[in-house]
């Protein structure tokens, strides 16, 4: 027992140099705090950076699905058998010209050919029924000049009749004055009962002339208000050819307007993509998107990039934010374009914003169906203040940084922030560019502690 303890004091007294030697318990490292130390030499040493004014780009990658930026299935219109179909999958296809008000001033390209006699027999006779209604408006027109001339003799009987009635009046009056003169002659004696009596004749007879002037007067006027409704009559008739003249017309263009459906024509400058139909097929009116079109035809000269944007860039992206294309397929070879259009809403099931990009495709490189990554520019802040996403913490919501002051302490600098740009942050508020802010590693460091301010190293 004596033995083993003085081989343990032995072992003590062999390591205890070596142990004071690793754990600096020499005599500087042992003496007191305060003793032979001064309040430099116990801060802890920290670099510290100044904020930086800089344009900050925020941009995200993601990939996307290119898109035709017109697809069209073709569908017949009519009824009737496929008579030539002029192109095939692949071809080009010319589209309609218009002019500056939008007018076509050259119909686009045939695309197929259908037959359908009964269309140009319908239109046969509707042809049939204008020329119909134009012999109607002529026979009107007649009618209104015969009953224009019967107005005309009308109201020329009315004015004989007229005359007439003044020379009965005249008559009338002689007679009436010749008999009462005869009455006086006849009772001074000075006339006999005959004379008295061929003067009432006389009298009677003006009286029963002038009636039948006026009767006569009456019936003339009655005939020009007759020649007067028939004269509105035969204008009627004129005006019920024209409205039938004008229906027929009108059949007649929409019989011509179905003849022209048997002519299936491009929509645009485009390209065939899929063809579902030979010559001989009887084919019918489309009725829904989930029956096979005749053709299919899309136009590529411009292409949408489909794009899902997360949720935290879904607010900064905008229409006119700058896009590059990148395309695996082809090399990695990259073409800008720009956002055009997004849906606005969240999908549900993804958090993501849907972003449409049109891209000039001229040369034709991106087709639909590819795959591409998508590098937007969702956001530029010009001359903003910077900081290392490093020098931000973030605690109950409040982001701040930690700088060094005057007196060589840490304090804690409430900031607000903005985008995130790569290793950077844009600080939109709290800095003035003066601060010693503490770059890195700043959760190893508490507020109110002294350090000493070195030299960053250098990389």
């Amino acid at each position: 027992m004596k033995s083993y303890l003085s081989f343990q004091i032995w072992n003590l007294q062999l390591f205890c140099p070596l142990i004071l030697l690793v754990a600096g318990c020499g005599p500087e490292a042992a003496a007191p705090k305060g003793e032979g130390h001064n309040a430099e030499e116990s801060a802890l040493r920290v670099s510290v950076i100044a904020p930086q004014k800089k344009t900050l780009i925020r941009r995200t990658e993601q990939p996307g699905q290119v898109r035709a930026l017109e697809e069209t299935p073709v569908f017949a219109k009519v009824t009737g058998f496929v008579g030539k179909v002029h192109v095939d999958i692949g071809d080009a296809v010319k589209g309609p010209k218009l002019d500056d008000k939008g007018n076509v001033v050259e119909a686009g390209q045939v695309l197929l050919e259908i037959d359908a006699p009964e269309l140009q027999e319908d239109v046969l006779q509707k042809a049939a029924f204008v020329a119909q209604a134009k012999s109607q408006i002529t026979q009107a027109e007649a009618a209104i000049k015969v009953a224009a001339a019967a107005k005309e003799s009308a109201i020329a009987g009315v004015a004989e009749a007229e005359a007439a009635t003044h020379r009965a009046e005249a008559v009338y009056t002689q007679a009436k004055s010749e008999m009462e003169r005869v009455n006086v002659l006849f009772q001074e004696k000075a006339s006999t009962r005959k004379l008295v009596d061929e003067a009432l004749s006389r009298l009677q007879e003006a009286e029963a002339a002038k009636k039948e002037v006026a009767a006569k007067i009456t019936s003339a006027r009655s005939q020009v208000a007759e020649k007067e409704a028939g004269m509105e009559q035969a204008e009627a008739d004129l005006a019920a050819a024209k409205s039938r003249l004008d229906v027929a017309d009108a059949e007649e263009r929409r019989a011509k307007t179905w003849l022209q459906y048997l002519t299936v024509r491009a929509p645009y400058d485009g390209t065939v993509i899929a063809r579902n139909v030979d010559t001989g097929h009887l084919v019918q009116p489309g009725k829904n998107a989930a029956e096979r079109p005749l053709l299919v035809v899309v136009q590529a000269d411009t292409v949408r990039v489909l794009v899902d944007i997360p949720e935290g860039d879904a607010t900064l992206v905008q229409a006119g934010c700058e896009a590059i294309i990148r395309t695996p397929a082809a090399g990695n070879a990259t073409i800008k374009g720009q956002v055009k259009r997004s849906a606005w809403v969240l999908q549900p099931a993804t958090r993501t914003l849907r972003v449409e990009i049109d891209v000039l495709n001229e040369a034709g490189k991106l087709r639909p169906g590819m795959y591409v990554y998508a590098d937007v520019k969702v956001a530029e802040r010009p001359d903003a203040w910077a900081l290392p996403k490093g020098a931000i913490l973030v605690q109950d919501n409040q982001s701040f940084c930690l700088l060094v002051n005057s007196q060589n302490q840490i304090e804690r600098l409430p900031i607000q922030i903005g985008i995130r740009a790569g290793e950077e942050v844009e600080v939109v508020s709290g800095l003035s560019g003066s601060e010693r802010v503490i770059g890195t590693n700043v959760a190893a460091y508490r507020e109110g502690q002294t350090v000493e301010i070195v030299p960053a190293p250098t990389k």
